[in-house]
């Protein structure tokens, strides 16, 4: 946690305000959605707007059905931080 400190202080990484904003917006998205596990994966800088991803997994028997044949896929979902 001391290591976290002084990253935030560096400027490397997330800071506390929008760690903060990123786990109330994944909570949401756990409360809106019937999702098991849910992970933040990190951060990608775009040219017009950032973006945060998380990996999800879906309960048993309540995610989108695959076909055998089909490549799984992984649902994207927006939210404004």
């Amino acid at each position: 946690m001391e290591q976290c400190f002084y990253f935030e202080q560096a400027g490397v990484g997330l800071g506390r305000e929008e760690m903060i904003r990123i786990w109330f917006a994944l909570k949401t998205l756990v409360d809106s959605h019937p999702i098991e596990h849910c992970r933040f994966w990190g951060k990608i800088f775009g040219i017009q707007q950032n973006y945060i991803v998380a990996e999800v997994e879906f309960r048993e028997g309540e995610g989108d059905e695959e076909d055998e044949d089909e490549v799984p896929y992984t649902n994207i979902y927006t939210l404004s931080c």
